[in-house]
């Protein structure tokens, strides 16, 4: 694999694509209206800004690393918006990603409906070990986003299976740690992108671009004094399961319930010492929902497995196939709380199917 100063150009389109597709959700969640929300086959929530913001990311991504040969594995397709009862959702779509374009005053394009259907349908590619693939969440969070609340436009970069870069547009989250910031509503100021490279660290910044600076995951050794984050959205992640680890390992304090991957971003500069996410059965994890956070936690100094222990494998295709969950934390707290997630899911199965 090439070294890791290679990956710079791409590291530089990766922020500039999320900060202009953040942009533009920004614009959206202040003056939602009850028609920019649709509903998929699946019934969860899609709205015009995951549309615009996957949209966006490809025509940046584009722009700046000047590819032909161009694979994104990405949420979004246009199916939906191809229907005869969509054509004001698409000129909506249309008209955000111009005006964020334009407001940038970068390129000077502008584009058609079919270019913005276009670039959503860019995000086809079925990714895979061989390669480079980038990886897009357009908006990771969509019902954080919805109520008002945490979001994360996610984006990497694969190269050969691995993870090589990652960012994470976070516009709600604090600059300060979500503690601090609960303390002092109406004086933190909001709007992160975290930002990793493989081999050199993870930084943070400020949306509105202040300098990036270095991030570190906690220094935690206690699991006592260890807090963990978890999924807002019950259907995301059994809390109960979750409930019983802290228990067995000490945990004092109650669990932070956020959405998207700003989880993975406020535990590599240190919010928190533990994210637990166990789906219900039958649920396949996506690798766009964890790759970028992934290495920002990772080149913080933290360590992201499943539930047996096992590295997270982005090589597979559109899903990660995993034994159980995944578990973030730092190197020293992995092996306590490994033992207790594997004891708590031989009680969890022992309940399920006494003798």
């Amino acid at each position: 694999m090439a070294m890791a100063e290679s990956y710079g150009r791409e590291l530089a389109a990766a922020k500039k694509a999320a900060s202009l597709a953040a942009r533009l959700c920004q614009t959206v969640q202040k003056e939602i209206l009850k028609s920019d929300v649709q509903s998929k086959s699946d019934k969860s929530p899609v709205t015009v800004a995951d549309y615009g913001s996957q949209a966006l990311v490809s025509l940046v991504l584009r722009k700046e690393l000047s590819s032909d040969s161009f694979s994104l594995v990405a949420e979004e397709d246009s199916g939906d918006l191809r229907k005869d009862g969509a054509k004001e959702t698409l000129k909506r779509i249309t008209k955000l990603v111009n005006d964020t374009l334009s407001a940038d005053g970068t390129y000077d394009i502008s584009l058609s409906d079919d270019d913005v259907l276009d670039a959503i349908d860019s995000g086809k590619s079925e990714g895979g070990p061989d390669g480079r693939h980038w990886v897009l969440d357009p908006i990771d969070g969509t019902k954080g986003f919805l109520r008002g609340d945490q979001y994360a436009i996610a984006l990497a970069l694969l190269d050969k299976g691995k993870v090589v870069l990652g960012v994470l547009a976070c516009p709600n989250l604090p600059l300060t740690s979500i503690a601090d910031s609960n303390k002092n509503t109406h004086e933190s100021q909001v709007g992160c992108l975290f930002s990793a490279k493989i081999g050199t660290g993870s930084y943070m910044q400020s949306l509105d671009g202040s300098a990036p600076t270095k991030v570190h995951v906690s220094n935690v050794e206690n699991p006592a004094d260890a807090s963990f984050f978890e999924s807002f959205e019950a259907a995301h992640s059994l809390h109960d399961l979750s409930s019983s680890i802290a228990t067995k390992l000490g945990v004092q304090a109650p669990p932070v319930r956020i959405d998207s991957q700003a989880k993975y971003g406020a535990l590599a500069r240190g919010d928190g010492a533990i994210y637990l996410r166990f789906p219900h059965k039958g649920y396949r994890e996506k690798i766009w929902d964890h790759a970028a956070g992934c290495i920002v936690v990772t080149e913080a100094g933290g360590i992201a497995t499943d539930a047996a222990g096992n590295d997270l494998d982005f090589s597979k295709g559109r899903f990660l196939d995993l034994d159980t969950g995944i578990i973030v934390t730092n190197k020293k707290l992995m092996p306590s709380l490994l033992n207790a997630v594997q004891a708590s899911l031989k009680e969890q199965a022992q309940t399920a199917s006494p003798l």
